[in-house]
């Protein structure tokens, strides 16, 4: 039951992820394996915000028995190569997300549903930027999230 194992030349949308975990692994002496390579290309093939268990689930149901431990060191891996970011939502759930060079949103989480939506506004960048500056901060990084009802759980 299991798949053939793509090629990175194959995962077209995330050639630059593939060389920068290249990269990463001969930076620290680590192999690019099997098991890592089908891990990693499920998560890039899943929802945008993926958690450990979703994932490990996904793989059972694909025929890879793979221990939710590797799951975890290998989402942990591609933290560390800075290629994913953890995000700790206010319920207690962490998921992780491609980490997109120049690239920035944030969340809308519902807290019924779970829903992730992301999105951007010029409007609260500016806004944010203006609020550092006012206390004296340069910002090297934000998150925003915001929590409510999507329409798909508002009360009728």
């Amino acid at each position: 039951m299991n798949k053939k194992v793509q090629s990175n030349s194959d995962e077209t949308p995330y050639k630059w992820f593939w060389r920068a975990l290249d990269d990463y692994l001969v930076k620290n002496s680590l192999k690019q394996t099997k098991q890592r390579k089908v891990i990693v290309q499920e998560f890039l093939a899943m929802n945008p915000h993926v958690d450990a268990e979703q994932l490990f689930e996904r793989l059972r149901k694909m025929g890879y028995y793979f221990g939710l431990a590797t799951v975890y060191r290998t989402l942990n891996l591609l933290k560390d190569a800075n290629l994913v970011d953890q995000l700790a939502f206010s319920d207690g759930r962490s998921v992780f997300e491609v980490n997109t060079p120049d690239s920035h949103h944030d969340h809308l989480i519902c807290t019924h549903c779970r829903k992730v939506v992301e999105f951007e506004n010029e409007e609260i960048e500016k806004l944010q930027l203006k609020v550092a500056q006012h206390y004296g901060f340069s910002l090297e990084s934000h998150r925003l999230d915001l929590f409510g009802r999507c329409p798909d759980c508002m009360p009728v």
